[in-house]
């Protein structure tokens, strides 16, 4: 099975389509559009929506997001399973794609947007590859983009760091129950996994990340050591 995977450069959500269809061994063609034209672009492709990752098989299925995805790939290829059985991980999946990646979206895009230097590498170095834009002035403006894009003006900017240790303890607790991090990586553990990589370049934030559980789940979804072909 082969696919084109339809992205952004950084995208934490393109991250985590990427990390499922290699964890099912899924060969792929990976595609960026500039983000902004991305929105018209995907649609030009032949997608009925416009966000991003939106995957198009060899056998001419095709899927879109962060939910849909897993589900899609496990018609394609039933093992290992991504989509998981537990209600209280579904819940995990929809709040990683409802809550968790518009706040850390939002939060980068601030941070970015208001100094680049509070950004690793101002935006460039961290497990997502470079963030939006390789131009660091290009980089600045997009980021701003993004917060007027999303509404994130600055009343939720405030909110969305007061939450901070409420969004991050709510991981860690996920973690203790066994919900993400369990014996066999799932759907939620690669779209949590994406989204805290991508908070993760906001240089005040990382001795907190470091201190935490959920950076076991971070490092062993990037390490790929679950990945199917790790396991055949």
């Amino acid at each position: 099975m082969t696919a084109i995977l339809y992205g952004i450069p950084g995208s934490h959500a393109v991250q985590t389509g990427e990390l499922m269809l290699r964890y099912k061994g899924v060969e792929f063609r990976r595609v960026n559009f500039p983000p902004g034209p991305h929105r018209v672009l995907v649609r030009l492709v032949g997608f009925p929506r416009d966000r991003v990752p939106a995957v198009k098989f060899e056998d001419g299925r095709r899927a879109q997001g962060t939910r849909e995805l897993p589900r899609v790939l496990d018609e394609v290829l039933p093992e290992p399973p991504l989509v998981p059985d537990d209600p209280r991980a579904l819940e995990a999946e929809r709040w990683a794609d409802e809550v968790l990646q518009q706040w850390a979206r939002r939060m980068v895009a601030a941070a970015g947007a208001r100094n680049p230097d509070a950004l690793s590498g101002r935006g460039a170095n961290g497990r997502l590859g470079v963030l939006l834009a390789r131009n660091d002035v290009a980089r600045r403006v997009t980021a701003g983009a993004v917060l007027v894009v999303f509404r994130a003006y600055k009343r939720q900017q405030r909110d969305d760091r007061r939450r901070t240790g409420e969004i991050l303890d709510q991981v860690d607790a996920w973690i203790g129950e066994g919900v993400l991090n369990g014996e066999q990586l799932r759907s939620p553990d690669f779209a949590v996994a994406s989204s805290l990589a991508l908070v993760e370049y906001i240089v005040a934030l990382g001795p907190e990340l470091q201190r935490r559980p959920l950076m076991a789940l971070m490092d062993r979804v990037f390490s790929g050591s679950d990945g199917a072909r790790d396991r055949a």
